[in-house]
């Protein structure tokens, strides 16, 4: 099993918030060129640190995957109100996505752990920790690059027109 044990976790979660960190130093040096500000997802980058930061000094254990799953929904919602009437970027739609899969799996941990009472480390286990962490790397990436990468904004266009056709028929 590849499950992130109680002595692991502490520290992808230190490493994940430098990781943010890192991403929003470089975007407040790239929003001082005032031709990169508007396409600049450097609100959105001070968003999920403040998230992630105040996630990471609550302490919880019973309850403490509802909390993150509110957590990330919660930081959804700031994300798309704090972009507005920008641009709407990559990152936006990048960081919305991972953001919603996070969410996903701490409410199916809650529910394996807390509901279920499972104790034994089974795929789900791995399959959370690889998720949550490959989605969290994965924002990271495109807070610094800011560019649709893994096709995800394509996709997105793709399925819109299919589904703008299938509509007027």
């Amino acid at each position: 099993m590849l499950f992130a044990g109680p002595e692991l976790g502490p520290l992808l979660s230190t490493f994940v918030n430098w990781g943010f960190m890192m991403a929003l130093l470089f975007n407040l040096v790239s929003y001082s060129e005032v031709k990169y500000r508007p396409r600049s997802p450097l609100w959105l980058c001070l968003t999920i640190n403040l998230s992630y930061f105040a996630t990471s000094v609550v302490e919880m254990d019973y309850y403490k995957y509802p909390f993150w799953a509110s957590a990330d929904l919660l930081t959804l919602v700031a994300l798309f109100f704090v972009q507005g009437r920008r641009v709407k970027i990559p990152a936006l739609y990048y960081c919305a996505v991972g953001l919603v899969l996070n969410a996903m799996l701490h409410i199916v941990m809650h529910l394996d752990i807390v509901i279920q009472g499972n104790r034994e480390p089974w795929w789900l286990w791995s399959l959370y920790s690889i998720g949550i962490n490959l989605n969290d790397a994965l924002m990271i990436i495109v807070l610094v690059v800011n560019r649709d990468f893994l096709g995800l904004c394509r996709a997105g266009r793709l399925l819109k027109t299919v589904f703008q056709r299938h509509a007027h028929g």
